[in-house]
């Protein structure tokens, strides 16, 4: 492995950018975090400020020009990336980008093929998939530990951002009570923003990449997408049905309406052998894996037990997200290694995610 650092920059600097990029990009020791770019220019030079990153821009195609980067991510509106992935792999500037992937899927074929044809890597930022617990699971599943998985559930409810939780609701209604300006932690803007196609879908794509990367992509799709308050614009409840001709029926349901004390997601599994199960939610996972539980029939009683995820000795590495910035750095250059790459969402990742969110958008 050689000491080459990677001259990264960031497209967007809104609520995603912060916890799931430029933190870890500051920290990692392969990189150097040079450049910045937001529309708002006094967003772009706040984040530049806030982590030492010596220039900032408030056009893209300015800073791809102009910094002289090695690679990107794009943290922008779903609908921009076609446009600003394009821009950065026809400079030759690797790109991580935010899901969800695309606006369309014809978009995601375009974002595809611009950075296959200039020979740039391309990852969407499934986060998920780097979750300690989460890959334990798919071992135990993939190795068929407690036979063969007959019937899945992927449930998520009490979205924290735009869902049905007290504390978070009546905190945002206090503090306009107070004379504060909510409008950047609103937790409905998904729902509402006329740029947003999917409302609770823009999350629900997690739900759909977390079952294709464990089983793979089904031979047949059933689902639907609904508002469940009157006045609702977007969707509120998403539910899919993954079906497999020699594999389980999976079920995905996600609901921003459901009533939660706090934002929860969990998978269930049946085996032939036993019971696989994960719980975890999204504030938990930026620092501690899913905690994973094992039912089997030994004993008079049967046996509940927790299977400890095998925890990198690299601290670090244990946090989603920075797994997911280190192993785009590695990629990018040249330094992946083979054990890793099951873990990284490309670009075709991002299409079949986006294809089957268009399939249940269209009923």
């Amino acid at each position: 492995m050689s000491d080459r650092k990677l001259k990264v920059g960031l497209i967007g600097c809104g609520r995603f950018a912060e916890p799931g990029h430029a933190v870890y990009y500051k920290v990692n020791p392969r990189c150097e975090f040079a450049a910045v770019c937001d529309s708002n220019m006094e967003a772009a030079k706040a984040l530049a400020r806030k982590y030492g990153v010596p220039r900032a821009f408030d056009d893209a195609e300015s800073m791809l020009d102009e910094a002289a980067l090695d690679a990107v991510s794009v943290c922008t509106p779903t609908f921009t990336h076609a446009a600003l992935v394009e821009a950065a792999a026809s400079r030759g500037v690797h790109v991580l980008c935010e899901k969800p992937f695309s606006a369309s899927v014809d978009d995601a074929r375009r974002m595809i093929s611009a950075c296959e044809n200039n020979n740039v890597r391309l990852h969407v930022g499934f986060h998920m998939r780097y979750d300690r617990g989460l890959i334990r699971t798919r071992d135990l599943i993939a190795d068929k530990t407690y036979g063969d998985c007959f019937h899945a559930e992927f449930r998520w409810r009490g979205l924290t951002t735009m869902g049905n939780v007290p504390i978070v609701n009546k905190g945002l209604s206090l503090a306009k009570l107070l004379g504060f300006s909510t409008e950047k932690f609103s937790p409905d803007w998904r729902l509402r923003d006329p740029r947003i196609p999917g409302g609770v879908l823009e999350v629900f794509c997690h739900l759909i990449d977390l079952a294709l990367w464990i089983f793979g992509e089904p031979d047949k799709v059933e689902g639907h997408a609904r508002a469940v308050s009157p006045d609702a614009e977007k969707p509120e409840l998403a539910v899919a049905l993954f079906k497999y001709d020699s594999g389980p029926s999976v079920y995905l349901t996600m609901s921003s309406r459901t009533l939660s004390l706090w934002e929860s997601h969990e998978g269930r599994f049946s085996m032939t052998g036993g019971n696989l199960s994960y719980d975890t939610n999204s504030q938990k996972q930026a620092g501690m894996p899913a905690r994973v539980t094992v039912e089997t029939d030994s004993g008079l009683m049967g046996t509940r037990r927790s299977m400890p995820p095998s925890l990198d000795p690299r601290p670090a590495h244990n946090l989603p997200h920075y797994h997911k910035i280190d192993n785009f750095i590695l990629d990018a250059l040249g330094e992946l290694p083979d054990e890793e790459d099951r873990l990284v969402a490309r670009g075709k990742d991002g299409l079949a995610v986006d294809a089957i969110i268009r399939e249940i958008m269209e009923g």
